[in-house]
């Protein structure tokens, strides 16, 4: 992670932004940034506090006014969606699965007032047991859709989002220790198994 910035320095894009951020890493032209790293974050051992954990991760308060506590903190990623067709991806992460709390809505151009993106809401659910166990983790994915697609080509990856997590330490600390355990008995479990004896 780089030491150079600057003190009071904010990273708060617009949804715009972002956007344009997102079709300049599709059309290979985004040089490396600390501030939005690439994260495989869906698939086996895709937990969001491993996948997020790692130091060059840049994590910063949602709310810095300085009035209060914040236990809220966010990052940028991009991701590469595991898609199953045209219009589904595999949600899969870990013990857990990232759940749609909302439909697509539109990024539209300021100026232009087109529509160049999509943003929908998901949610980080812990698959094991009969009740999901859901909390501290929130995920923004904006996706390139409408004016911005036109000037792509079957060489440039569309399959690429840009994520903005939240993780509230409030909460997900609970889901972390749910997951913790439900890892343990799904390996007792298998052990078991293996430990029967074949007639």
């Amino acid at each position: 992670m780089a030491d150079n910035i600057p003190i009071g320095f904010r990273f708060r894009p617009s949804e715009e932004e972002l956007i344009s951020l997102l079709w300049l890493k599709v059309t290979n032209q985004l040089d490396e940034t600390d501030h939005v790293k690439e994260k495989i974050l869906y698939g086996e051992g895709a937990e969001p506090w491993d996948v997020l954990g790692d130091d060059d991760v840049r994590w910063q308060f949602c709310d810095d006014s300085g009035k209060g506590a914040s236990t809220k903190r966010m990052v940028y990623v991009f991701t590469k969606l595991r898609k199953l067709s045209a219009k589904k991806a595999a949600r899969a992460a870990g013990l857990g699965t990232w759940d749609g709390e909302t439909k697509s809505y539109p990024v539209e151009g300021m100026i232009t007032g087109e529509k160049i993106g999509s943003r929908k809401m998901l949610s980080y659910v812990l698959n094991f047991g009969s009740i999901g166990v859901k909390g501290g983790w929130i995920m923004h994915e904006y996706s390139l859709d409408g004016a911005s697609l036109n000037e792509l080509n079957s060489s440039h990856n569309i399959d690429y989002v840009l994520c903005r997590i939240i993780k509230d330490d409030s909460k997900y600390t609970k889901v972390k220790e749910s997951a913790t355990k439900g890892k343990v008995a799904k390996e007792k479990e298998v052990g078991n198994r293996g430990c029967q004896r074949k007639f």
